[in-house]
């Protein structure tokens, strides 16, 4: 006999409604739940208890309605908290395709999210600060991603405007940025020499001269995503429709996702969303990041998984499992992943 399960003896005054009663079902459960499992077991199958002796319960029978309090009252709050993340994360970045290169990105990021008080509908600035990169296990050696990431560093931490339903905004004091950037470029001229470097930096700046630009870089990248979800995610009871990027610095497009709650233990639950592209567009319009006019011949397949977990007493975010796969006529033509952990 399972471990899940138990036989009970019947009794001559005993209804389905008695016996469910017991254990918080109804008779009908106690009859559907029988019948699934009894012919496994050994035993009748039956619409009615006449001539039925013994019949299959479950041991710790839960009700639709105590799991989804069970739920609720593990995951994170519906409005967003200061006390949502911890104070640093070790990052893991993958990206998988059979026509480039694979690659592994890793970095630390610290965050500290603070109440913005002048605002008077509550919302939130966090501070987030990327560095110690690594690819592929690696310091990057060449000169272009050294410059890179000089460049981000220079202007780090960049500060999110972050809505109380959890997602980013805006960018707080965005006119700093461009600021700062130019105070900090002569340190990097004194090593990045050469009209390539100069010209990246030019880049860099006219990114910082662009706010509508920079945000829809911001959103559009798949750690911003994963690392700010609306909160409003982990109390969904059915399929819902929500714009996602699947490819950075494109367009997002309508996905349906679905939710469901995996109790790790006493302490940590799982929220894993899944989600699929609903929206007409081709895989080459993705990459170009424009739709064209007469339309996708052949519809991209998209798949997004997000897995959070989160620790039930404090609320707070321990990991973030997360992956984009993009199909192409049944294949995977590329994948990317990305891991948060807790340090």
């Amino acid at each position: 006999m399972d471990e899940l399960f138990t036989i009970y003896d019947v009794k001559p005054n005993d209804t389905l409604s008695k016996i469910g009663s017991e254990i918080g079902m109804t008779g009908d459960e106690v009859r559907d739940f029988h019948n699934e499992n009894c012919e496994r077991n050994g035993l009748m199958y039956f619409n009615s208890l006449v001539g039925i002796e013994k019949i299959i319960l479950p041991k710790n029978y839960k009700s639709a309605t105590q799991i989804k309090k069970e739920n609720l009252d593990a995951v994170p709050p519906k409005i967003l908290s200061a006390d949502l993340y911890v104070k640093t994360y070790q990052v893991l970045e993958t990206y998988e395709s059979d026509f480039e290169n694979n690659m592994e990105i890793s970095y630390t990021l610290d965050i500290q999210l603070k109440k913005l008080e002048e605002n008077p509908v509550q919302s939130f600035v966090a501070s987030v600060h990327c560095y110690d990169f690594k690819k592929n296990g690696e310091k990057p050696d060449d000169k272009m991603s050294e410059l890179s990431i000089a460049c981000a560093e220079s202007i780090a931490p960049i500060n999110f405007i972050i809505s109380s339903e959890g997602k980013i905004s805006g960018i707080f004091e965005f006119e700093k940025l461009l600021k700062t950037f130019v105070e900090k470029r002569k340190e990097l001229e004194d090593f990045f020499i050469g009209e390539v470097y100069a010209k990246r930096m030019d880049q860099f700046a006219k990114s910082l001269a662009d706010e509508k630009y920079f945000e829809k870089q911001i959103n559009s990248t798949f750690l911003y995503q994963v690392l700010f979800p609306k909160m409003d995610w982990f109390y969904k009871e059915s399929a819902w429709k929500e714009e996602f990027y699947l490819v950075k610095n494109s367009f997002a497009l309508n996905c349906i996702f679905n939710v469901n709650f995996n109790h790790l233990n006493e302490n940590e639950i799982e929220i894993n969303l899944k989600g699929e592209i609903e929206e007409n567009s081709s895989l080459q319009e993705l990459l170009k990041g424009k739709k064209f006019n007469d339309g996708a011949e052949d519809a991209a397949v998209g798949l997004v998984e997000l897995k959070y977990k989160t620790e039930k007493k404090t609320k707070q975010l321990l990991k973030v499992e997360a992956g984009i796969a993009l199909l192409q006529d049944g294949d995977i033509y590329r994948k990317q992943k990305i891991t948060l952990s807790k340090i």
